[in-house]
């Protein structure tokens, strides 16, 4: 009899076992992330890591457009000597180089802290980087939920333990969806472990947007600085200016020209009044630079009108006042995108960072392109 109870109760352990996921058990910790009073779900399911036992994130938790809160440090990233991020607010910069495994300071001191790429997108030590701009880094574990990594500023008025309990349902789910994606992916032989080492990014063709044409504009009439600084080496844009605010755009017209970058004007009103608005814009960059232009940005109901009389209008179809706007926008276009800047630095740069990492093919707008 003893012996039919333990056979029946092995039995079920082995039913049990086999109706588990493979890797409930063995898998890797789930950390999942909150910024200020909400969870936060980064772009393309980005997580919370722990390399070394130290818990990473992804740097698009500083972006507020991926984030949905403004933390208030900001980000730039640049590829033309190795990936190099730099995090930065009102009280201090960080610069990464994660080639050389390097950091340092707004004042150059060498910081013994380090930034890795996991599948393309930079991450860095959470904590640190937290008490270095003064945001509140929690580490938050559950016995079922994973472990909660929360970031928070001042604006954030709620406790941990009140948030913790607010937020049971979200972190379930997400945890259960993350459980059985696992399960799903082939169990890696033993050999096989995680390396804390830099993981390659992804070689070229995957998840390539190489087929989309994309030429950029931006108006640049009422810009306070100097926006040839926004794009990187080899990026040529469209700089877009009112005959009114080319007296006072002199230095950054000739600037744009100089660097390889096209020049178009801006004009509105009735296609009479727009022609002269032309004309006059034409003479003040002949004063201004020795050159004359035939782009033009003007209302879709001009269009015929200026297209006949020999002028390249530029129609955008991508248009946005947020990177993610801009972004999500561009990822609807299968073979040419035209986008409309705003003169927003850190708008611009997300962008750049962006058409980079997807391989858009980047052109000069120009007047046979138009």
């Amino acid at each position: 009899m003893k012996r039919r109870f333990w056979a029946l109760l092995c039995a079920a352990a082995l039913l049990l076992a086999l109706a588990l996921p493979a890797n409930s058990v063995t898998s890797d910790p789930v950390y999942l992330l909150a910024v200020n009073d909400r969870m936060c779900d980064l772009p393309n399911g980005t997580l919370p890591i722990s390399i070394g036992g130290v818990i990473y994130v992804p740097y698009t938790v500083f972006d507020k457009d991926s984030a949905g809160v403004d933390l208030g440090v900001y980000y730039g990233i640049n590829q033309d000597r190795g990936t190099v991020l730099s995090l930065y607010a009102l009280s201090g910069r960080l610069t990464f180089t994660i080639d050389s495994s390097s950091c340092v300071d707004g004042q150059g001191n060498s910081l013994n802290w380090q930034a890795y790429i996991r599948n393309g997108i930079p991450y860095v030590p959470a904590a640190a980087v937290c008490g270095f701009f003064g945001l509140t880094y929690s580490f938050l574990s559950t016995p079922d939920r994973g472990t909660l990594i929360r970031i928070t500023n001042a604006s954030s008025t709620v406790p941990d333990s009140t948030f913790l309990s607010s937020v049971t349902l979200h972190m379930t789910t997400r945890y259960n969806n993350i459980i059985q994606s696992r399960a799903s992916l082939p169990v890696p032989a033993a050999s096989a472990a995680p390396s804390p080492t830099p993981a390659p990014t992804a070689s070229p063709g995957q998840n390539s947007r190489e087929d989309v044409r994309v030429y950029l504009a931006i108006n640049a009439s009422d810009a306070d600085s100097d926006l040839t600084a926004l794009f990187p080496e080899g990026v040529r844009a469209l700089f877009l200016f009112t005959p009114d605010s080319l007296p006072a755009r002199s230095a950054q017209v000739r600037k744009a020209l100089a660097l390889g970058h096209s020049v178009g004007l801006m004009v509105e009103g009735e296609l009479e009044e727009a022609l002269a608005q032309l004309e006059r814009g034409n003479e003040l960059l002949t004063h201004i630079a020795r050159v004359r232009t035939r782009i033009v940005s003007a209302p879709a109901a001009l269009t015929d009108g200026l297209t006949a009389a020999g002028w390249a209008c530029w129609q955008s179809n991508v248009t946005g006042q947020s990177a993610y706007a801009l972004l999500a926008n561009l990822e609807l276009r299968q073979v040419v995108g035209r986008v409309d800047l705003p003169a927003n630095a850190s708008t611009v740069n997300r962008v750049m960072t962006r058409l980079r990492e997807d391989r858009y093919t980047v052109r000069q707008p120009l007047e046979t392109d138009l």
